[in-house]
């Protein structure tokens, strides 16, 4: 009997490092995702900033908005593996990152005034303290919204 209840304590353990070394992908992947995502939207922001000498804010505004549908869609299909694109999950993934624009453009407006950091330099920063937060609220919006139905 004790043989039998420890190999149900190893398949638990075995169910849950399979389960955290998911996560552990699908987090690894989520960073890959948002790091491309993030270097072509800090390549838009700074074209705007510099080159058309739009306001730090109203760019950084601007690149937010166009991410987003990227973001979503691509960690959707390639990060948490769903290919049920809905309305539902896109706009939550909207408050997600709106949630996310708000935490950034505080440590970017943070970084500027208060530390005299390079508006160029910045929101190159400023997603350090957003990654993790926005990477559980989108796996929850991603994977577990159809549950709810």
């Amino acid at each position: 009997m004790f043989f039998k209840g420890g190999i149900t304590i190893n398949n638990n353990l075995s169910q849950k490092i399979k389960g955290l070394s998911g996560k552990i992908i699908e987090y690894i992947k989520f960073n890959v995702v948002g790091m491309i995502n993030f270097i072509i939207s800090q390549l838009f922001y700074l074209t705007l900033y510099i080159i058309f000498n739009v306001n730090y804010i109203i760019a950084y505004t601007i690149t937010s908005a166009i991410s987003i549908t990227a973001s979503y869609y691509f960690n959707s299909k390639y990060t948490f593996k769903d290919q049920n694109f809905t309305f539902k999950k896109y706009f939550l993934s909207i408050l997600v990152y709106i949630f996310e624009y708000i935490l950034n453009l505080g440590a970017i407006v943070t970084f500027v005034h208060f530390f005299n950091i390079s508006k160029a330099i910045a929101p190159i920063i400023a997603p350090i303290f957003s990654t993790i937060p926005v990477f559980f609220l989108m796996r929850l919006v991603i994977k577990n919204t159809d549950r709810n139905k």
